[in-house]
């Protein structure tokens, strides 16, 4: 909780853009997880600061609030609000997760934020399979002035067609030693 604290104060309170990175590995209780999924899904973990901590807070943002939007009383609401706002445009969370087997999975579904409020990067092969079913879904409805069997031709050789990349930049990484996605 402290170093959540000190995020959103860094970020909230002080403006500045910060990336925190999170690794499954990271992960020593689940409950943290809640309160990343609240990130996420709102941008804020409620009662992260006691009353005491956020009138403090306020205090110090009062100015800055004044300077940035002189047209907006300095209210509590106003000032809990632009803190807020000025957390979650300066915080970014990176999240590495592994999608190998069930804890994804399980954490994906009791946690929707993870899944939700985030932009997923694929480092890893993706099966034929897979790229063949992502274009069936995404060719279906495209009106392709042709007959079905040739449509299914074109949804194969899509998913052949990034297998084959996928397997040249294995080549080249073996050979060059670079990395290719």
């Amino acid at each position: 909780m402290d170093d959540l604290k000190i995020l959103y104060r860094s970020t909230g309170l002080q403006g500045i853009p910060m990336s925190f990175i999170f690794t499954d590995n990271d992960i020593k209780n689940e409950a943290f997880l809640e309160y990343l999924n609240n990130i996420l899904s709102s941008g804020e973990v409620s009662n992260l600061f006691a009353r005491d901590e956020m009138d403090e807070i306020q205090q110090e943002l009062i100015p800055v609030m004044k300077k940035e939007l002189p047209r907006h009383p300095p209210t509590p609401e106003n000032l809990y609000e632009y803190f807020l706002s000025r957390a979650r445009n300066n915080l970014h969370i990176v999240l590495c997760f592994s999608p190998v087997g069930e804890k994804f999975r399980n954490r994906a579904l009791k946690f929707p934020g993870l899944i939700s409020g985030c932009t997923m990067d694929w480092f890893a092969r993706w099966p034929k399979d897979a790229l063949i079913a992502v274009a069936k879904h995404f060719l279906s409805s495209f009106e392709m002035q042709c007959v079905e069997e040739v449509k299914e031709q074109i949804v194969y050789s899509m998913g052949f067609i990034h297998d084959g990349v996928a397997e040249q930049c294995v080549r080249y990484f073996e050979r060059f030693r670079r990395s290719t996605h």
